[in-house]
């Protein structure tokens, strides 16, 4: 296996298409080629009919990422491809954390206010904190958790709080 080149950088591709059978296989096929990794893969319903938002986030060189959403884009029901890094539109994460209630004390409570995570749910056993954010503020916080109480943690794909293109930026359809 060809080793990845190590000015890989970790970014996030939102590609805008149309609901296609068969499209996901296509995109994935061009990262495997070109042997990127890929970390993260979403698909959703957008507000415009018969569009989806298909989230990627891999590691691509920098030097290659154009190259990359050209490619992208040359796929027929493709509407439009566009990259942005960590961080850069406030792309966030949401974290579950299921807790024995065993943990429940005063320096508990102080770091679910640190953190800024929420009480989900509140089980016979075990209780479940939500957080919002950064893969690395979900880690940090699991790291805090970490240890015989934490019975089970999840992290769902990225989330936009808006849209990441507008309807005029939209080259084809």
């Amino acid at each position: 296996m060809k080793k990845q080149p190590t000015t890989a950088g970790q970014c996030i591709i939102a590609i805008y298409s149309e609901d296609k059978k068969g499209l996901l296989g296509q995109v994935l096929v061009l990262f495997n080629k070109l042997n990127y990794e890929v970390n993260s893969l979403n698909v959703s319903r957008t507000d415009i009919s018969d569009v989806v938002l298909i989230t990627v986030e891999a590691c691509v060189p920098e030097a290659r990422l154009g190259i990359l959403l050209q490619k992208i884009e040359k796929i027929v029901e493709v509407y439009r491809a566009s990259a942005y890094q960590p961080g850069e539109m406030g792309l966030e994460k949401v974290g579950f954390f299921r807790l024995s209630k065993q943990i429940f004390s005063a320096s508990f409570w102080s770091l679910v206010q640190k953190y800024g995570a929420v009480v989900s749910s509140i089980g016979e056993d075990a209780l479940v904190l939500r957080k919002f954010g950064s893969d690395r503020n979900l880690q940090e916080l699991y790291g805090q958790l970490d240890g015989p109480h934490l019975l089970g943690f999840c992290k769902s794909g990225l989330i936009a709080e808006e849209s990441l293109l507008g309807i005029e930026q939209f080259g084809g359809g």
